[in-house]
């Protein structure tokens, strides 16, 4: 029996003999791994820094807004509250605007229970500060990024007075107002979200809608079901109860949508690099099938030698598998380098005020590069099999009179 040893010396003679062709197939090899690790890998790490954001908003977290034509009232705040599973339900409003007189100074600004929006993001905590009363229209709180610069010098502190231009629907049109509130608790960092940029927002209670904006109708209503299980059913049953008049959106389903979407996409890029590794299963067997055509003559003298038809296919199959590990070895290295440049340019989102870039590092894990490593081994071995039969074939008689 011939040892490992003697079966590596073997192969990487041979492949020696020939470099240049080698080295050409050993790049049609990379190709595969090189894909595969790159934008699965970039793909994954933003698959989950979308759902976990989406889930940071809140599992338990419902909203309902109104479709065009109904108006949200009391009356369908008591329904909702009333539904099984539910612990709390809060009228919203939302708009945009600007701060400090810059409009590019955009920010979000929502007018909702303080207490509720703590209990249903338990994610976002207060730095400083105590959050205000439901009944205390002139306070507020802040976002991270409006109460400190971007070099972390503080902007506003607790009891200062931010004044915001915001817009407001009205019967009319659209109208801009000014709503100047004291700061009574500052948020820490969150670090931005797909559908709510905290960092970038001012809370105020409810209140403040009708109070200081002037405005009477509702966003929608937040509704805080009593674990993460029963949000479908919730969903379900005020769909039952409306039909078309609302719309109805949880995080949970946002993240499985989103995980459903990535993974789509992630399947879609293992198919298409499925193609560079047919790809190299041709040029592994092109190489393969030439370099058997060169050596039948040795083929033939190892034969006379007492080299089994089973030894010699193990030696033909060695060289593909030792080119494919090579080449999986280095589209890797090069796919580690290529995920994180493209990590590091950043996914842009825009959301008409905001751009929201995510920059995550590339998920490499040790799942992946095993099942690079083994999609690798199978196509030296797959484009080796056919001459690595050819060659145990040889007749030493004839093997030995070919030139």
């Amino acid at each position: 029996m011939l040892r490992l040893t003697d079966i590596i010396r073997l192969s990487m003679k041979t492949l020696s003999e020939k470099k240049v062709r080698a080295i050409l197939t050993i790049i049609g090899i990379a190709i595969g791994p090189l894909a595969i690790t790159m934008i699965y890998g970039v793909t994954s790490s933003y698959s989950d820094y979308i759902v976990s954001q989406i889930q940071g908003l809140g599992q338990n977290l419902i909203v309902v807004t109104p479709s065009q034509g109904y108006q949200l009232s009391d009356r369908d705040l008591n329904r909702i509250r009333e539904i099984p599973h539910v612990v709390s339900a809060a009228p919203f409003y939302s708009t945009q605007g600007y701060y400090g007189g810059k409009t590019s100074n955009t920010v979000f600004v929502y007018a909702v229970d303080p207490d509720f929006l703590t209990k249903a993001i338990s994610s976002l905590q207060i730095l400083k500060g105590v959050a205000p009363s439901p009944n205390d229209a002139s306070k507020c709180i802040l976002g991270y990024d409006i109460a400190f610069d971007e070099s972390g010098r503080e902007v506003y502190d607790i009891g200062d007075v931010v004044s915001v231009s915001v817009f407001v629907s009205t019967s009319s049109g659209v109208s801009e107002r000014r709503l100047n509130v004291m700061v009574s608790a500052i948020f820490a960092k969150y670090g931005g979200a797909l559908f709510l940029n905290p960092d970038k927002s001012v809370f105020v209670p409810f209140s403040a809608a009708k109070l200081l904006l002037g405005v009477s109708n509702w966003t929608g209503i937040l509704v805080l079901a009593d674990s993460p299980e029963n949000v479908d059913s919730i969903v379900g049953s005020i769909n039952d109860m409306y039909g078309n008049n609302v719309n109805v959106v949880s995080f949970i389903g946002i993240a499985r949508i989103a995980s459903s979407i990535t993974s789509a996409v992630n399947f879609m890029t293992f198919a298409a690099s499925l193609s560079a590794f047919a790809v190299a299963v041709a040029g592994v067997a092109s190489t393969m099938i030439t370099s058997v055509m060169e050596r039948t003559r040795e083929i033939g003298v190892m034969k006379a030698l007492g080299f089994t038809d089973l030894q010699i296919v193990i030696l033909t199959l060695s060289e593909g598998i030792i080119m494919s590990l090579i080449g999986g070895f280095v589209g890797i290295i090069l796919g580690v380098i290529g995920a994180h440049i493209l990590a590091s340019k950043g996914l842009v989102i825009s959301s008409g005020f905001f751009n929201i870039v995510i920059r995550t590092s590339p998920k490499i894990t040790i799942g992946l590069i095993a099942e690079v490593v083994l999609l690798t081994v199978l196509t030296g071995i797959t484009g080796s099999i056919l001459p690595a039969y050819r060659a145990a074939k040889i007749p030493p008689a004839e093997a030995l009179r070919y030139e």
